[in-house]
Protein backbone atom coordinates (compact mmCIF):
# COMPACT_ATOMS: atom_id res chain seq x y z
CA UNK A 1 0.00 0.00 0.00
CA UNK A 2 1.56 3.28 -1.04
CA UNK A 3 -0.69 5.80 0.61
CA UNK A 4 -1.84 6.39 4.17
CA UNK A 5 -5.37 5.24 3.46
CA UNK A 6 -5.92 3.18 6.57
CA UNK A 7 -4.97 5.22 9.62
CA UNK A 8 -6.36 2.73 12.07
CA UNK A 9 -4.25 -0.06 10.74
CA UNK A 10 -1.22 2.21 10.31
CA UNK A 11 -1.13 2.97 13.99
CA UNK A 12 -1.25 -0.58 15.27
CA UNK A 13 1.60 -2.00 17.23
CA UNK A 14 4.23 0.47 16.20
CA UNK A 15 6.63 2.43 18.27
CA UNK A 16 9.75 4.25 17.28
CA UNK A 17 13.02 2.73 18.23
CA UNK A 18 16.69 3.01 17.52
CA UNK A 19 17.77 -0.23 15.99
CA UNK A 20 20.06 -0.82 13.09
CA UNK A 21 17.43 -0.95 10.41
CA UNK A 22 14.35 1.13 10.44
CA UNK A 23 13.74 0.52 14.09
CA UNK A 24 14.13 -2.40 16.48
CA UNK A 25 12.38 -4.43 19.10
CA UNK A 26 14.29 -5.05 22.32
CA UNK A 27 16.88 -7.51 21.20
CA UNK A 28 19.06 -10.00 22.97
CA UNK A 29 22.80 -9.38 23.11
CA UNK A 30 24.72 -10.92 20.23
CA UNK A 31 22.17 -10.12 17.54
CA UNK A 32 22.63 -11.36 14.01
CA UNK A 33 24.03 -9.26 11.19
CA UNK A 34 20.64 -8.52 9.63
CA UNK A 35 22.05 -7.32 6.32
CA UNK A 36 24.05 -10.52 5.77
CA UNK A 37 21.24 -12.73 7.07
CA UNK A 38 18.69 -11.18 4.70
CA UNK A 39 21.06 -11.19 1.72
CA UNK A 40 22.18 -14.80 2.17
CA UNK A 41 18.69 -16.14 2.89
CA UNK A 42 17.27 -14.29 -0.11
CA UNK A 43 20.07 -15.54 -2.37
CA UNK A 44 19.50 -19.18 -1.39
CA UNK A 45 15.72 -18.93 -1.77
CA UNK A 46 16.05 -17.24 -5.17
CA UNK A 47 18.35 -20.12 -6.15
CA UNK A 48 15.48 -22.55 -5.63
CA UNK A 49 16.03 -23.79 -2.07
CA UNK A 50 13.09 -24.03 0.31
CA UNK A 51 12.91 -21.91 3.45
CA UNK A 52 13.92 -24.67 5.89
CA UNK A 53 16.71 -25.90 3.65
CA UNK A 54 17.95 -22.32 3.18
CA UNK A 55 18.01 -21.74 6.93
CA UNK A 56 19.90 -25.00 7.53
CA UNK A 57 22.45 -24.01 4.87
CA UNK A 58 22.74 -20.58 6.45
CA UNK A 59 23.34 -22.19 9.83
CA UNK A 60 26.18 -24.30 8.41
CA UNK A 61 27.87 -21.15 7.05
CA UNK A 62 27.44 -19.11 10.24
CA UNK A 63 29.64 -18.74 13.30
CA UNK A 64 28.95 -20.80 16.41
CA UNK A 65 26.74 -18.07 17.83
CA UNK A 66 24.96 -17.63 14.50
CA UNK A 67 24.36 -21.37 14.24
CA UNK A 68 22.54 -21.33 17.58
CA UNK A 69 20.41 -18.36 16.58
CA UNK A 70 19.45 -19.79 13.19
CA UNK A 71 18.81 -23.20 14.77
CA UNK A 72 16.19 -21.52 16.97
CA UNK A 73 14.37 -20.38 13.84
CA UNK A 74 14.55 -23.85 12.27
CA UNK A 75 13.12 -25.45 15.45
CA UNK A 76 10.28 -22.90 15.58
CA UNK A 77 9.41 -23.49 11.91
CA UNK A 78 9.37 -27.24 12.48
CA UNK A 79 6.87 -26.65 15.31
CA UNK A 80 4.58 -24.94 12.82
CA UNK A 81 5.32 -21.28 13.60
CA UNK A 82 5.63 -18.70 10.85
CA UNK A 83 9.05 -17.23 10.09
CA UNK A 84 8.01 -13.78 11.33
CA UNK A 85 6.75 -15.20 14.64
CA UNK A 86 9.91 -17.27 15.08
CA UNK A 87 12.14 -14.27 14.37
CA UNK A 88 10.19 -12.07 16.79
CA UNK A 89 10.32 -14.68 19.56
CA UNK A 90 14.08 -15.10 19.11
CA UNK A 91 14.68 -11.43 19.95
CA UNK A 92 17.62 -11.15 17.53
CA UNK A 93 15.92 -9.12 14.78
CA UNK A 94 14.81 -5.52 14.40
CA UNK A 95 11.34 -4.21 13.63
CA UNK A 96 12.15 -3.35 10.00
CA UNK A 97 13.20 -6.87 9.07
CA UNK A 98 10.29 -8.35 11.02
CA UNK A 99 7.86 -6.07 9.16
CA UNK A 100 9.34 -7.09 5.80
CA UNK A 101 9.03 -10.77 6.61
CA UNK A 102 5.53 -10.46 8.07
CA UNK A 103 4.25 -8.51 5.06
CA UNK A 104 5.95 -10.83 2.56
CA UNK A 105 4.33 -13.87 4.17
CA UNK A 106 1.01 -12.37 3.09
CA UNK A 107 2.15 -11.50 -0.43
CA UNK A 108 4.37 -14.55 -1.04
CA UNK A 109 7.51 -12.63 -2.09
CA UNK A 110 9.77 -13.39 0.88
CA UNK A 111 12.96 -13.67 -1.20
CA UNK A 112 12.35 -10.34 -2.97
CA UNK A 113 11.44 -8.63 0.29
CA UNK A 114 14.62 -9.88 1.97
CA UNK A 115 16.67 -8.69 -1.00
CA UNK A 116 15.12 -5.23 -0.74
CA UNK A 117 15.91 -5.14 2.96
CA UNK A 118 19.53 -6.21 2.37
CA UNK A 119 20.02 -3.59 -0.36
CA UNK A 120 18.56 -0.88 1.86
CA UNK A 121 20.71 -1.96 4.81
CA UNK A 122 23.81 -1.82 2.62
CA UNK A 123 23.02 1.72 1.47
CA UNK A 124 22.42 2.85 5.04
CA UNK A 125 25.65 1.19 6.20
CA UNK A 126 27.66 3.05 3.54
CA UNK A 127 26.03 6.36 4.46
CA UNK A 128 26.70 5.81 8.16
CA UNK A 129 30.30 4.83 7.47
CA UNK A 130 30.87 8.07 5.55
CA UNK A 131 29.45 10.14 8.38
CA UNK A 132 31.44 8.37 11.08
CA UNK A 133 34.68 8.43 9.09
CA UNK A 134 34.21 12.17 8.56
CA UNK A 135 34.13 12.56 12.35
CA UNK A 136 36.86 10.07 13.25
CA UNK A 137 39.81 11.70 11.46
CA UNK A 138 39.38 15.16 13.05
CA UNK A 139 38.88 13.51 16.45
CA UNK A 140 42.11 11.52 16.07
CA UNK A 141 43.96 14.62 14.89
CA UNK A 142 42.79 16.64 17.88
CA UNK A 143 43.62 13.79 20.29
CA UNK A 144 47.18 13.41 18.98
CA UNK A 145 47.68 17.18 19.11
CA UNK A 146 46.47 17.27 22.72
CA UNK A 147 48.95 14.53 23.66
CA UNK A 148 51.79 16.44 21.97
CA UNK A 149 50.88 19.64 23.83
CA UNK A 150 50.73 17.76 27.15
CA UNK A 151 54.14 16.23 26.48
CA UNK A 152 55.62 19.65 25.75
CA UNK A 153 54.09 21.21 28.86
CA UNK A 154 54.87 18.38 31.30
CA UNK A 155 58.35 17.32 30.18
CA UNK A 156 59.94 19.79 27.76
CA UNK A 157 58.99 23.16 29.26
CA UNK A 158 60.23 22.31 32.82
CA UNK A 159 63.63 21.31 31.40
CA UNK A 160 63.88 24.59 29.57
CA UNK A 161 63.00 26.31 32.84
CA UNK A 162 66.08 24.70 34.46
CA UNK A 163 68.25 26.08 31.69
CA UNK A 164 66.84 29.58 32.14
CA UNK A 165 67.01 29.64 35.96
CA UNK A 166 70.34 31.42 36.00
CA UNK A 167 69.35 33.98 33.40
CA UNK A 168 69.71 37.53 34.76
CA UNK A 169 67.61 39.04 32.00
CA UNK A 170 63.89 39.24 32.64
CA UNK A 171 61.92 36.75 30.57
CA UNK A 172 59.02 37.79 28.34
CA UNK A 173 55.65 37.75 30.06
CA UNK A 174 54.15 35.00 27.90
CA UNK A 175 57.25 32.83 28.30
CA UNK A 176 57.03 33.24 32.09
CA UNK A 177 53.38 32.23 31.98
CA UNK A 178 54.18 29.18 29.84
CA UNK A 179 57.01 28.13 32.19
CA UNK A 180 54.76 28.58 35.25
CA UNK A 181 52.07 26.43 33.63
CA UNK A 182 54.62 23.77 32.66
CA UNK A 183 56.13 23.66 36.18
CA UNK A 184 52.66 23.42 37.75
CA UNK A 185 51.66 20.54 35.48
CA UNK A 186 55.03 18.84 36.04
CA UNK A 187 54.51 18.97 39.82
CA UNK A 188 51.23 17.07 39.54
CA UNK A 189 52.15 14.88 36.59
CA UNK A 190 51.34 11.66 38.46
CA UNK A 191 47.70 12.48 39.29
CA UNK A 192 47.36 14.29 35.94
CA UNK A 193 48.51 11.29 33.92
CA UNK A 194 46.38 8.94 36.04
CA UNK A 195 43.32 11.11 35.43
CA UNK A 196 44.10 11.27 31.70
CA UNK A 197 44.51 7.51 31.54
CA UNK A 198 41.23 7.06 33.39
CA UNK A 199 39.44 9.35 30.94
CA UNK A 200 40.93 7.50 27.96
CA UNK A 201 39.92 4.12 29.40
CA UNK A 202 36.40 5.37 30.13
CA UNK A 203 36.00 6.87 26.65
CA UNK A 204 37.41 3.73 25.02
CA UNK A 205 35.08 1.52 27.03
CA UNK A 206 32.06 3.65 26.18
CA UNK A 207 32.98 3.57 22.48
CA UNK A 208 33.34 -0.21 22.62
CA UNK A 209 29.96 -0.57 24.33
CA UNK A 210 28.32 1.75 21.80
CA UNK A 211 29.84 -0.09 18.86
CA UNK A 212 28.72 -3.49 20.17
CA UNK A 213 25.20 -2.24 20.87
CA UNK A 214 24.99 -0.42 17.52
CA UNK A 215 24.45 2.95 19.25
CA UNK A 216 27.62 4.72 18.08
CA UNK A 217 25.79 6.30 15.18
CA UNK A 218 23.06 7.57 17.51
CA UNK A 219 25.66 9.15 19.82
CA UNK A 220 27.34 10.89 16.87
CA UNK A 221 24.01 12.17 15.55
CA UNK A 222 22.85 13.41 18.98
CA UNK A 223 26.15 15.28 19.33
CA UNK A 224 26.02 16.71 15.81
CA UNK A 225 22.44 17.95 16.18
CA UNK A 226 23.52 20.08 19.16
CA UNK A 227 26.10 21.94 17.08
CA UNK A 228 24.53 24.74 15.00
CA UNK A 229 26.88 24.27 12.00
CA UNK A 230 26.24 20.51 11.87
CA UNK A 231 22.54 20.47 12.73
CA UNK A 232 21.30 20.70 9.13
CA UNK A 233 23.59 17.85 8.03
CA UNK A 234 22.52 15.63 10.93
CA UNK A 235 18.89 16.22 9.98
CA UNK A 236 19.60 15.40 6.32
CA UNK A 237 21.28 12.18 7.41
CA UNK A 238 18.25 11.18 9.48
CA UNK A 239 15.77 12.10 6.76
CA UNK A 240 17.70 10.11 4.16
CA UNK A 241 17.57 7.02 6.38
CA UNK A 242 13.89 7.58 7.21
CA UNK A 243 12.82 8.00 3.58
CA UNK A 244 14.79 5.06 2.20
CA UNK A 245 13.81 2.66 4.98
CA UNK A 246 10.14 3.65 4.83
CA UNK A 247 10.13 3.17 1.04
CA UNK A 248 11.62 -0.28 1.45
CA UNK A 249 8.97 -1.24 4.02
CA UNK A 250 6.16 0.08 1.84
CA UNK A 251 7.34 -2.01 -1.11
CA UNK A 252 7.17 -5.01 1.18
CA UNK A 253 3.51 -4.27 1.92
CA UNK A 254 3.71 -2.18 5.10
CA UNK A 255 1.23 0.74 5.17
CA UNK A 256 2.77 4.19 4.74
CA UNK A 257 2.07 5.67 8.17
CA UNK A 258 3.09 2.49 9.94
CA UNK A 259 6.34 2.36 7.95
CA UNK A 260 7.15 5.96 8.85
CA UNK A 261 6.40 5.33 12.54
CA UNK A 262 8.68 2.31 12.54
CA UNK A 263 11.48 4.45 11.08
CA UNK A 264 11.08 7.34 13.54
CA UNK A 265 14.13 6.26 15.55
CA UNK A 266 16.37 6.99 12.57
CA UNK A 267 15.70 10.72 12.79
CA UNK A 268 17.63 13.20 14.90
CA UNK A 269 16.10 13.64 18.36
CA UNK A 270 14.02 16.83 17.81
CA UNK A 271 12.65 15.52 14.52
CA UNK A 272 11.20 12.40 16.15
CA UNK A 273 8.59 14.38 18.08
CA UNK A 274 7.85 16.46 14.99
CA UNK A 275 7.30 13.29 12.97
CA UNK A 276 4.84 12.01 15.59
CA UNK A 277 2.85 15.24 15.30
CA UNK A 278 2.87 15.03 11.50
CA UNK A 279 1.72 11.41 11.45
CA UNK A 280 -1.06 12.21 13.93
CA UNK A 281 -2.28 14.94 11.55
CA UNK A 282 -2.02 12.58 8.56
CA UNK A 283 -3.99 9.92 10.44
CA UNK A 284 -6.72 12.51 10.95
CA UNK A 285 -6.97 13.00 7.19
CA UNK A 286 -4.46 15.74 6.37
CA UNK A 287 -2.16 15.23 3.35
CA UNK A 288 1.05 13.51 4.45
CA UNK A 289 3.47 15.88 2.71
CA UNK A 290 1.69 18.96 4.05
CA UNK A 291 1.65 17.49 7.57
CA UNK A 292 5.37 16.76 7.46
CA UNK A 293 6.12 20.26 6.17
CA UNK A 294 3.93 21.96 8.78
CA UNK A 295 5.69 19.98 11.50
CA UNK A 296 9.04 21.15 10.04
CA UNK A 297 10.22 17.61 9.36
CA UNK A 298 10.74 18.41 5.66
CA UNK A 299 11.05 21.60 3.64
CA UNK A 300 8.88 22.93 0.79
CA UNK A 301 10.82 21.11 -1.95
CA UNK A 302 10.39 17.77 -0.16
CA UNK A 303 6.71 18.52 0.37
CA UNK A 304 6.16 19.15 -3.34
CA UNK A 305 7.78 15.83 -4.20
CA UNK A 306 5.49 14.01 -1.77
CA UNK A 307 2.39 15.93 -2.89
CA UNK A 308 2.79 14.74 -6.47
CA UNK A 309 3.45 11.20 -5.24
CA UNK A 310 0.30 11.17 -3.13
CA UNK A 311 -1.70 12.10 -6.21
CA UNK A 312 -0.13 9.38 -8.35
CA UNK A 313 0.02 6.69 -5.65
CA UNK A 314 3.82 6.32 -5.94
CA UNK A 315 4.77 7.38 -2.43
CA UNK A 316 7.51 4.75 -2.12
CA UNK A 317 9.27 6.02 -5.25
CA UNK A 318 8.95 9.59 -4.01
CA UNK A 319 10.55 8.64 -0.70
CA UNK A 320 13.44 7.09 -2.60
CA UNK A 321 13.90 10.32 -4.55
CA UNK A 322 13.75 12.22 -1.27
CA UNK A 323 16.46 9.97 0.16
CA UNK A 324 18.62 10.47 -2.96
CA UNK A 325 18.24 14.24 -2.58
CA UNK A 326 19.36 14.22 1.05
CA UNK A 327 22.12 11.71 0.30
CA UNK A 328 23.52 14.07 -2.33
CA UNK A 329 23.25 17.03 0.06
CA UNK A 330 25.08 15.14 2.78
CA UNK A 331 27.83 13.88 0.47
CA UNK A 332 28.47 17.39 -0.83
CA UNK A 333 28.53 18.71 2.73
CA UNK A 334 30.94 16.04 3.93
CA UNK A 335 33.24 16.70 1.00
CA UNK A 336 33.11 20.44 1.62
CA UNK A 337 33.64 20.11 5.36
CA UNK A 338 36.50 17.65 4.77
CA UNK A 339 38.26 20.14 2.50
CA UNK A 340 37.88 22.93 5.05
CA UNK A 341 38.21 21.33 8.45
CA UNK A 342 41.40 19.34 7.88
CA UNK A 343 43.54 22.35 6.84
CA UNK A 344 41.85 24.42 9.54
CA UNK A 345 42.68 21.86 12.24
CA UNK A 346 46.25 21.58 10.98
CA UNK A 347 46.56 25.37 11.10
CA UNK A 348 45.20 25.58 14.66
CA UNK A 349 47.32 22.67 15.90
CA UNK A 350 50.43 24.04 14.18
CA UNK A 351 49.81 27.46 15.72
CA UNK A 352 49.47 26.02 19.23
CA UNK A 353 52.48 23.70 19.04
CA UNK A 354 54.56 26.27 17.18
CA UNK A 355 53.57 28.95 19.70
CA UNK A 356 54.78 26.79 22.60
CA UNK A 357 58.10 26.14 20.86
CA UNK A 358 58.59 29.83 20.03
CA UNK A 359 57.80 30.90 23.61
CA UNK A 360 60.34 28.37 24.90
CA UNK A 361 63.11 29.53 22.58
CA UNK A 362 62.37 33.26 22.80
CA UNK A 363 64.31 33.71 26.08
CA UNK A 364 67.28 31.88 24.53
CA UNK A 365 67.19 34.21 21.55
CA UNK A 366 67.19 37.17 23.94
CA UNK A 367 70.14 35.75 25.86
CA UNK A 368 72.06 35.23 22.63
CA UNK A 369 71.32 38.80 21.56
CA UNK A 370 72.50 40.20 24.92
CA UNK A 371 75.85 38.34 24.64
CA UNK A 372 76.66 40.25 21.48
Amino acid sequence: MNSPSNPARDGEGTEPSRGSGAGAHTRKPGRLDEERFAHDLSLMMRSGLGLLESLRTLSDRSSVRGQTQVAELVSALQRGESLAAAMQDSGHFGAALLACVRASELTGDLADSLQRFAANAARLRILRARLISACVYPALLVSVAALVVLFLLIYVVPRFALVLESATQELPLMSRGLIALGLAMHSIQGPLLAALLGVLVLVGWQLLVRVRSGELERVVIDLAVRLPWLQAYARSFGLAQLARSAAMLMRSGVPALKALRMCAGLLAGPDQSRLSMALAAASAGAPLGESLRDAKVIDTLDQRILRVAEQTGQLDSALDRLADLHDATLEQALERVGRVIEPLLMLVIGTIVGGIVVLMYLPIFQLAASIR
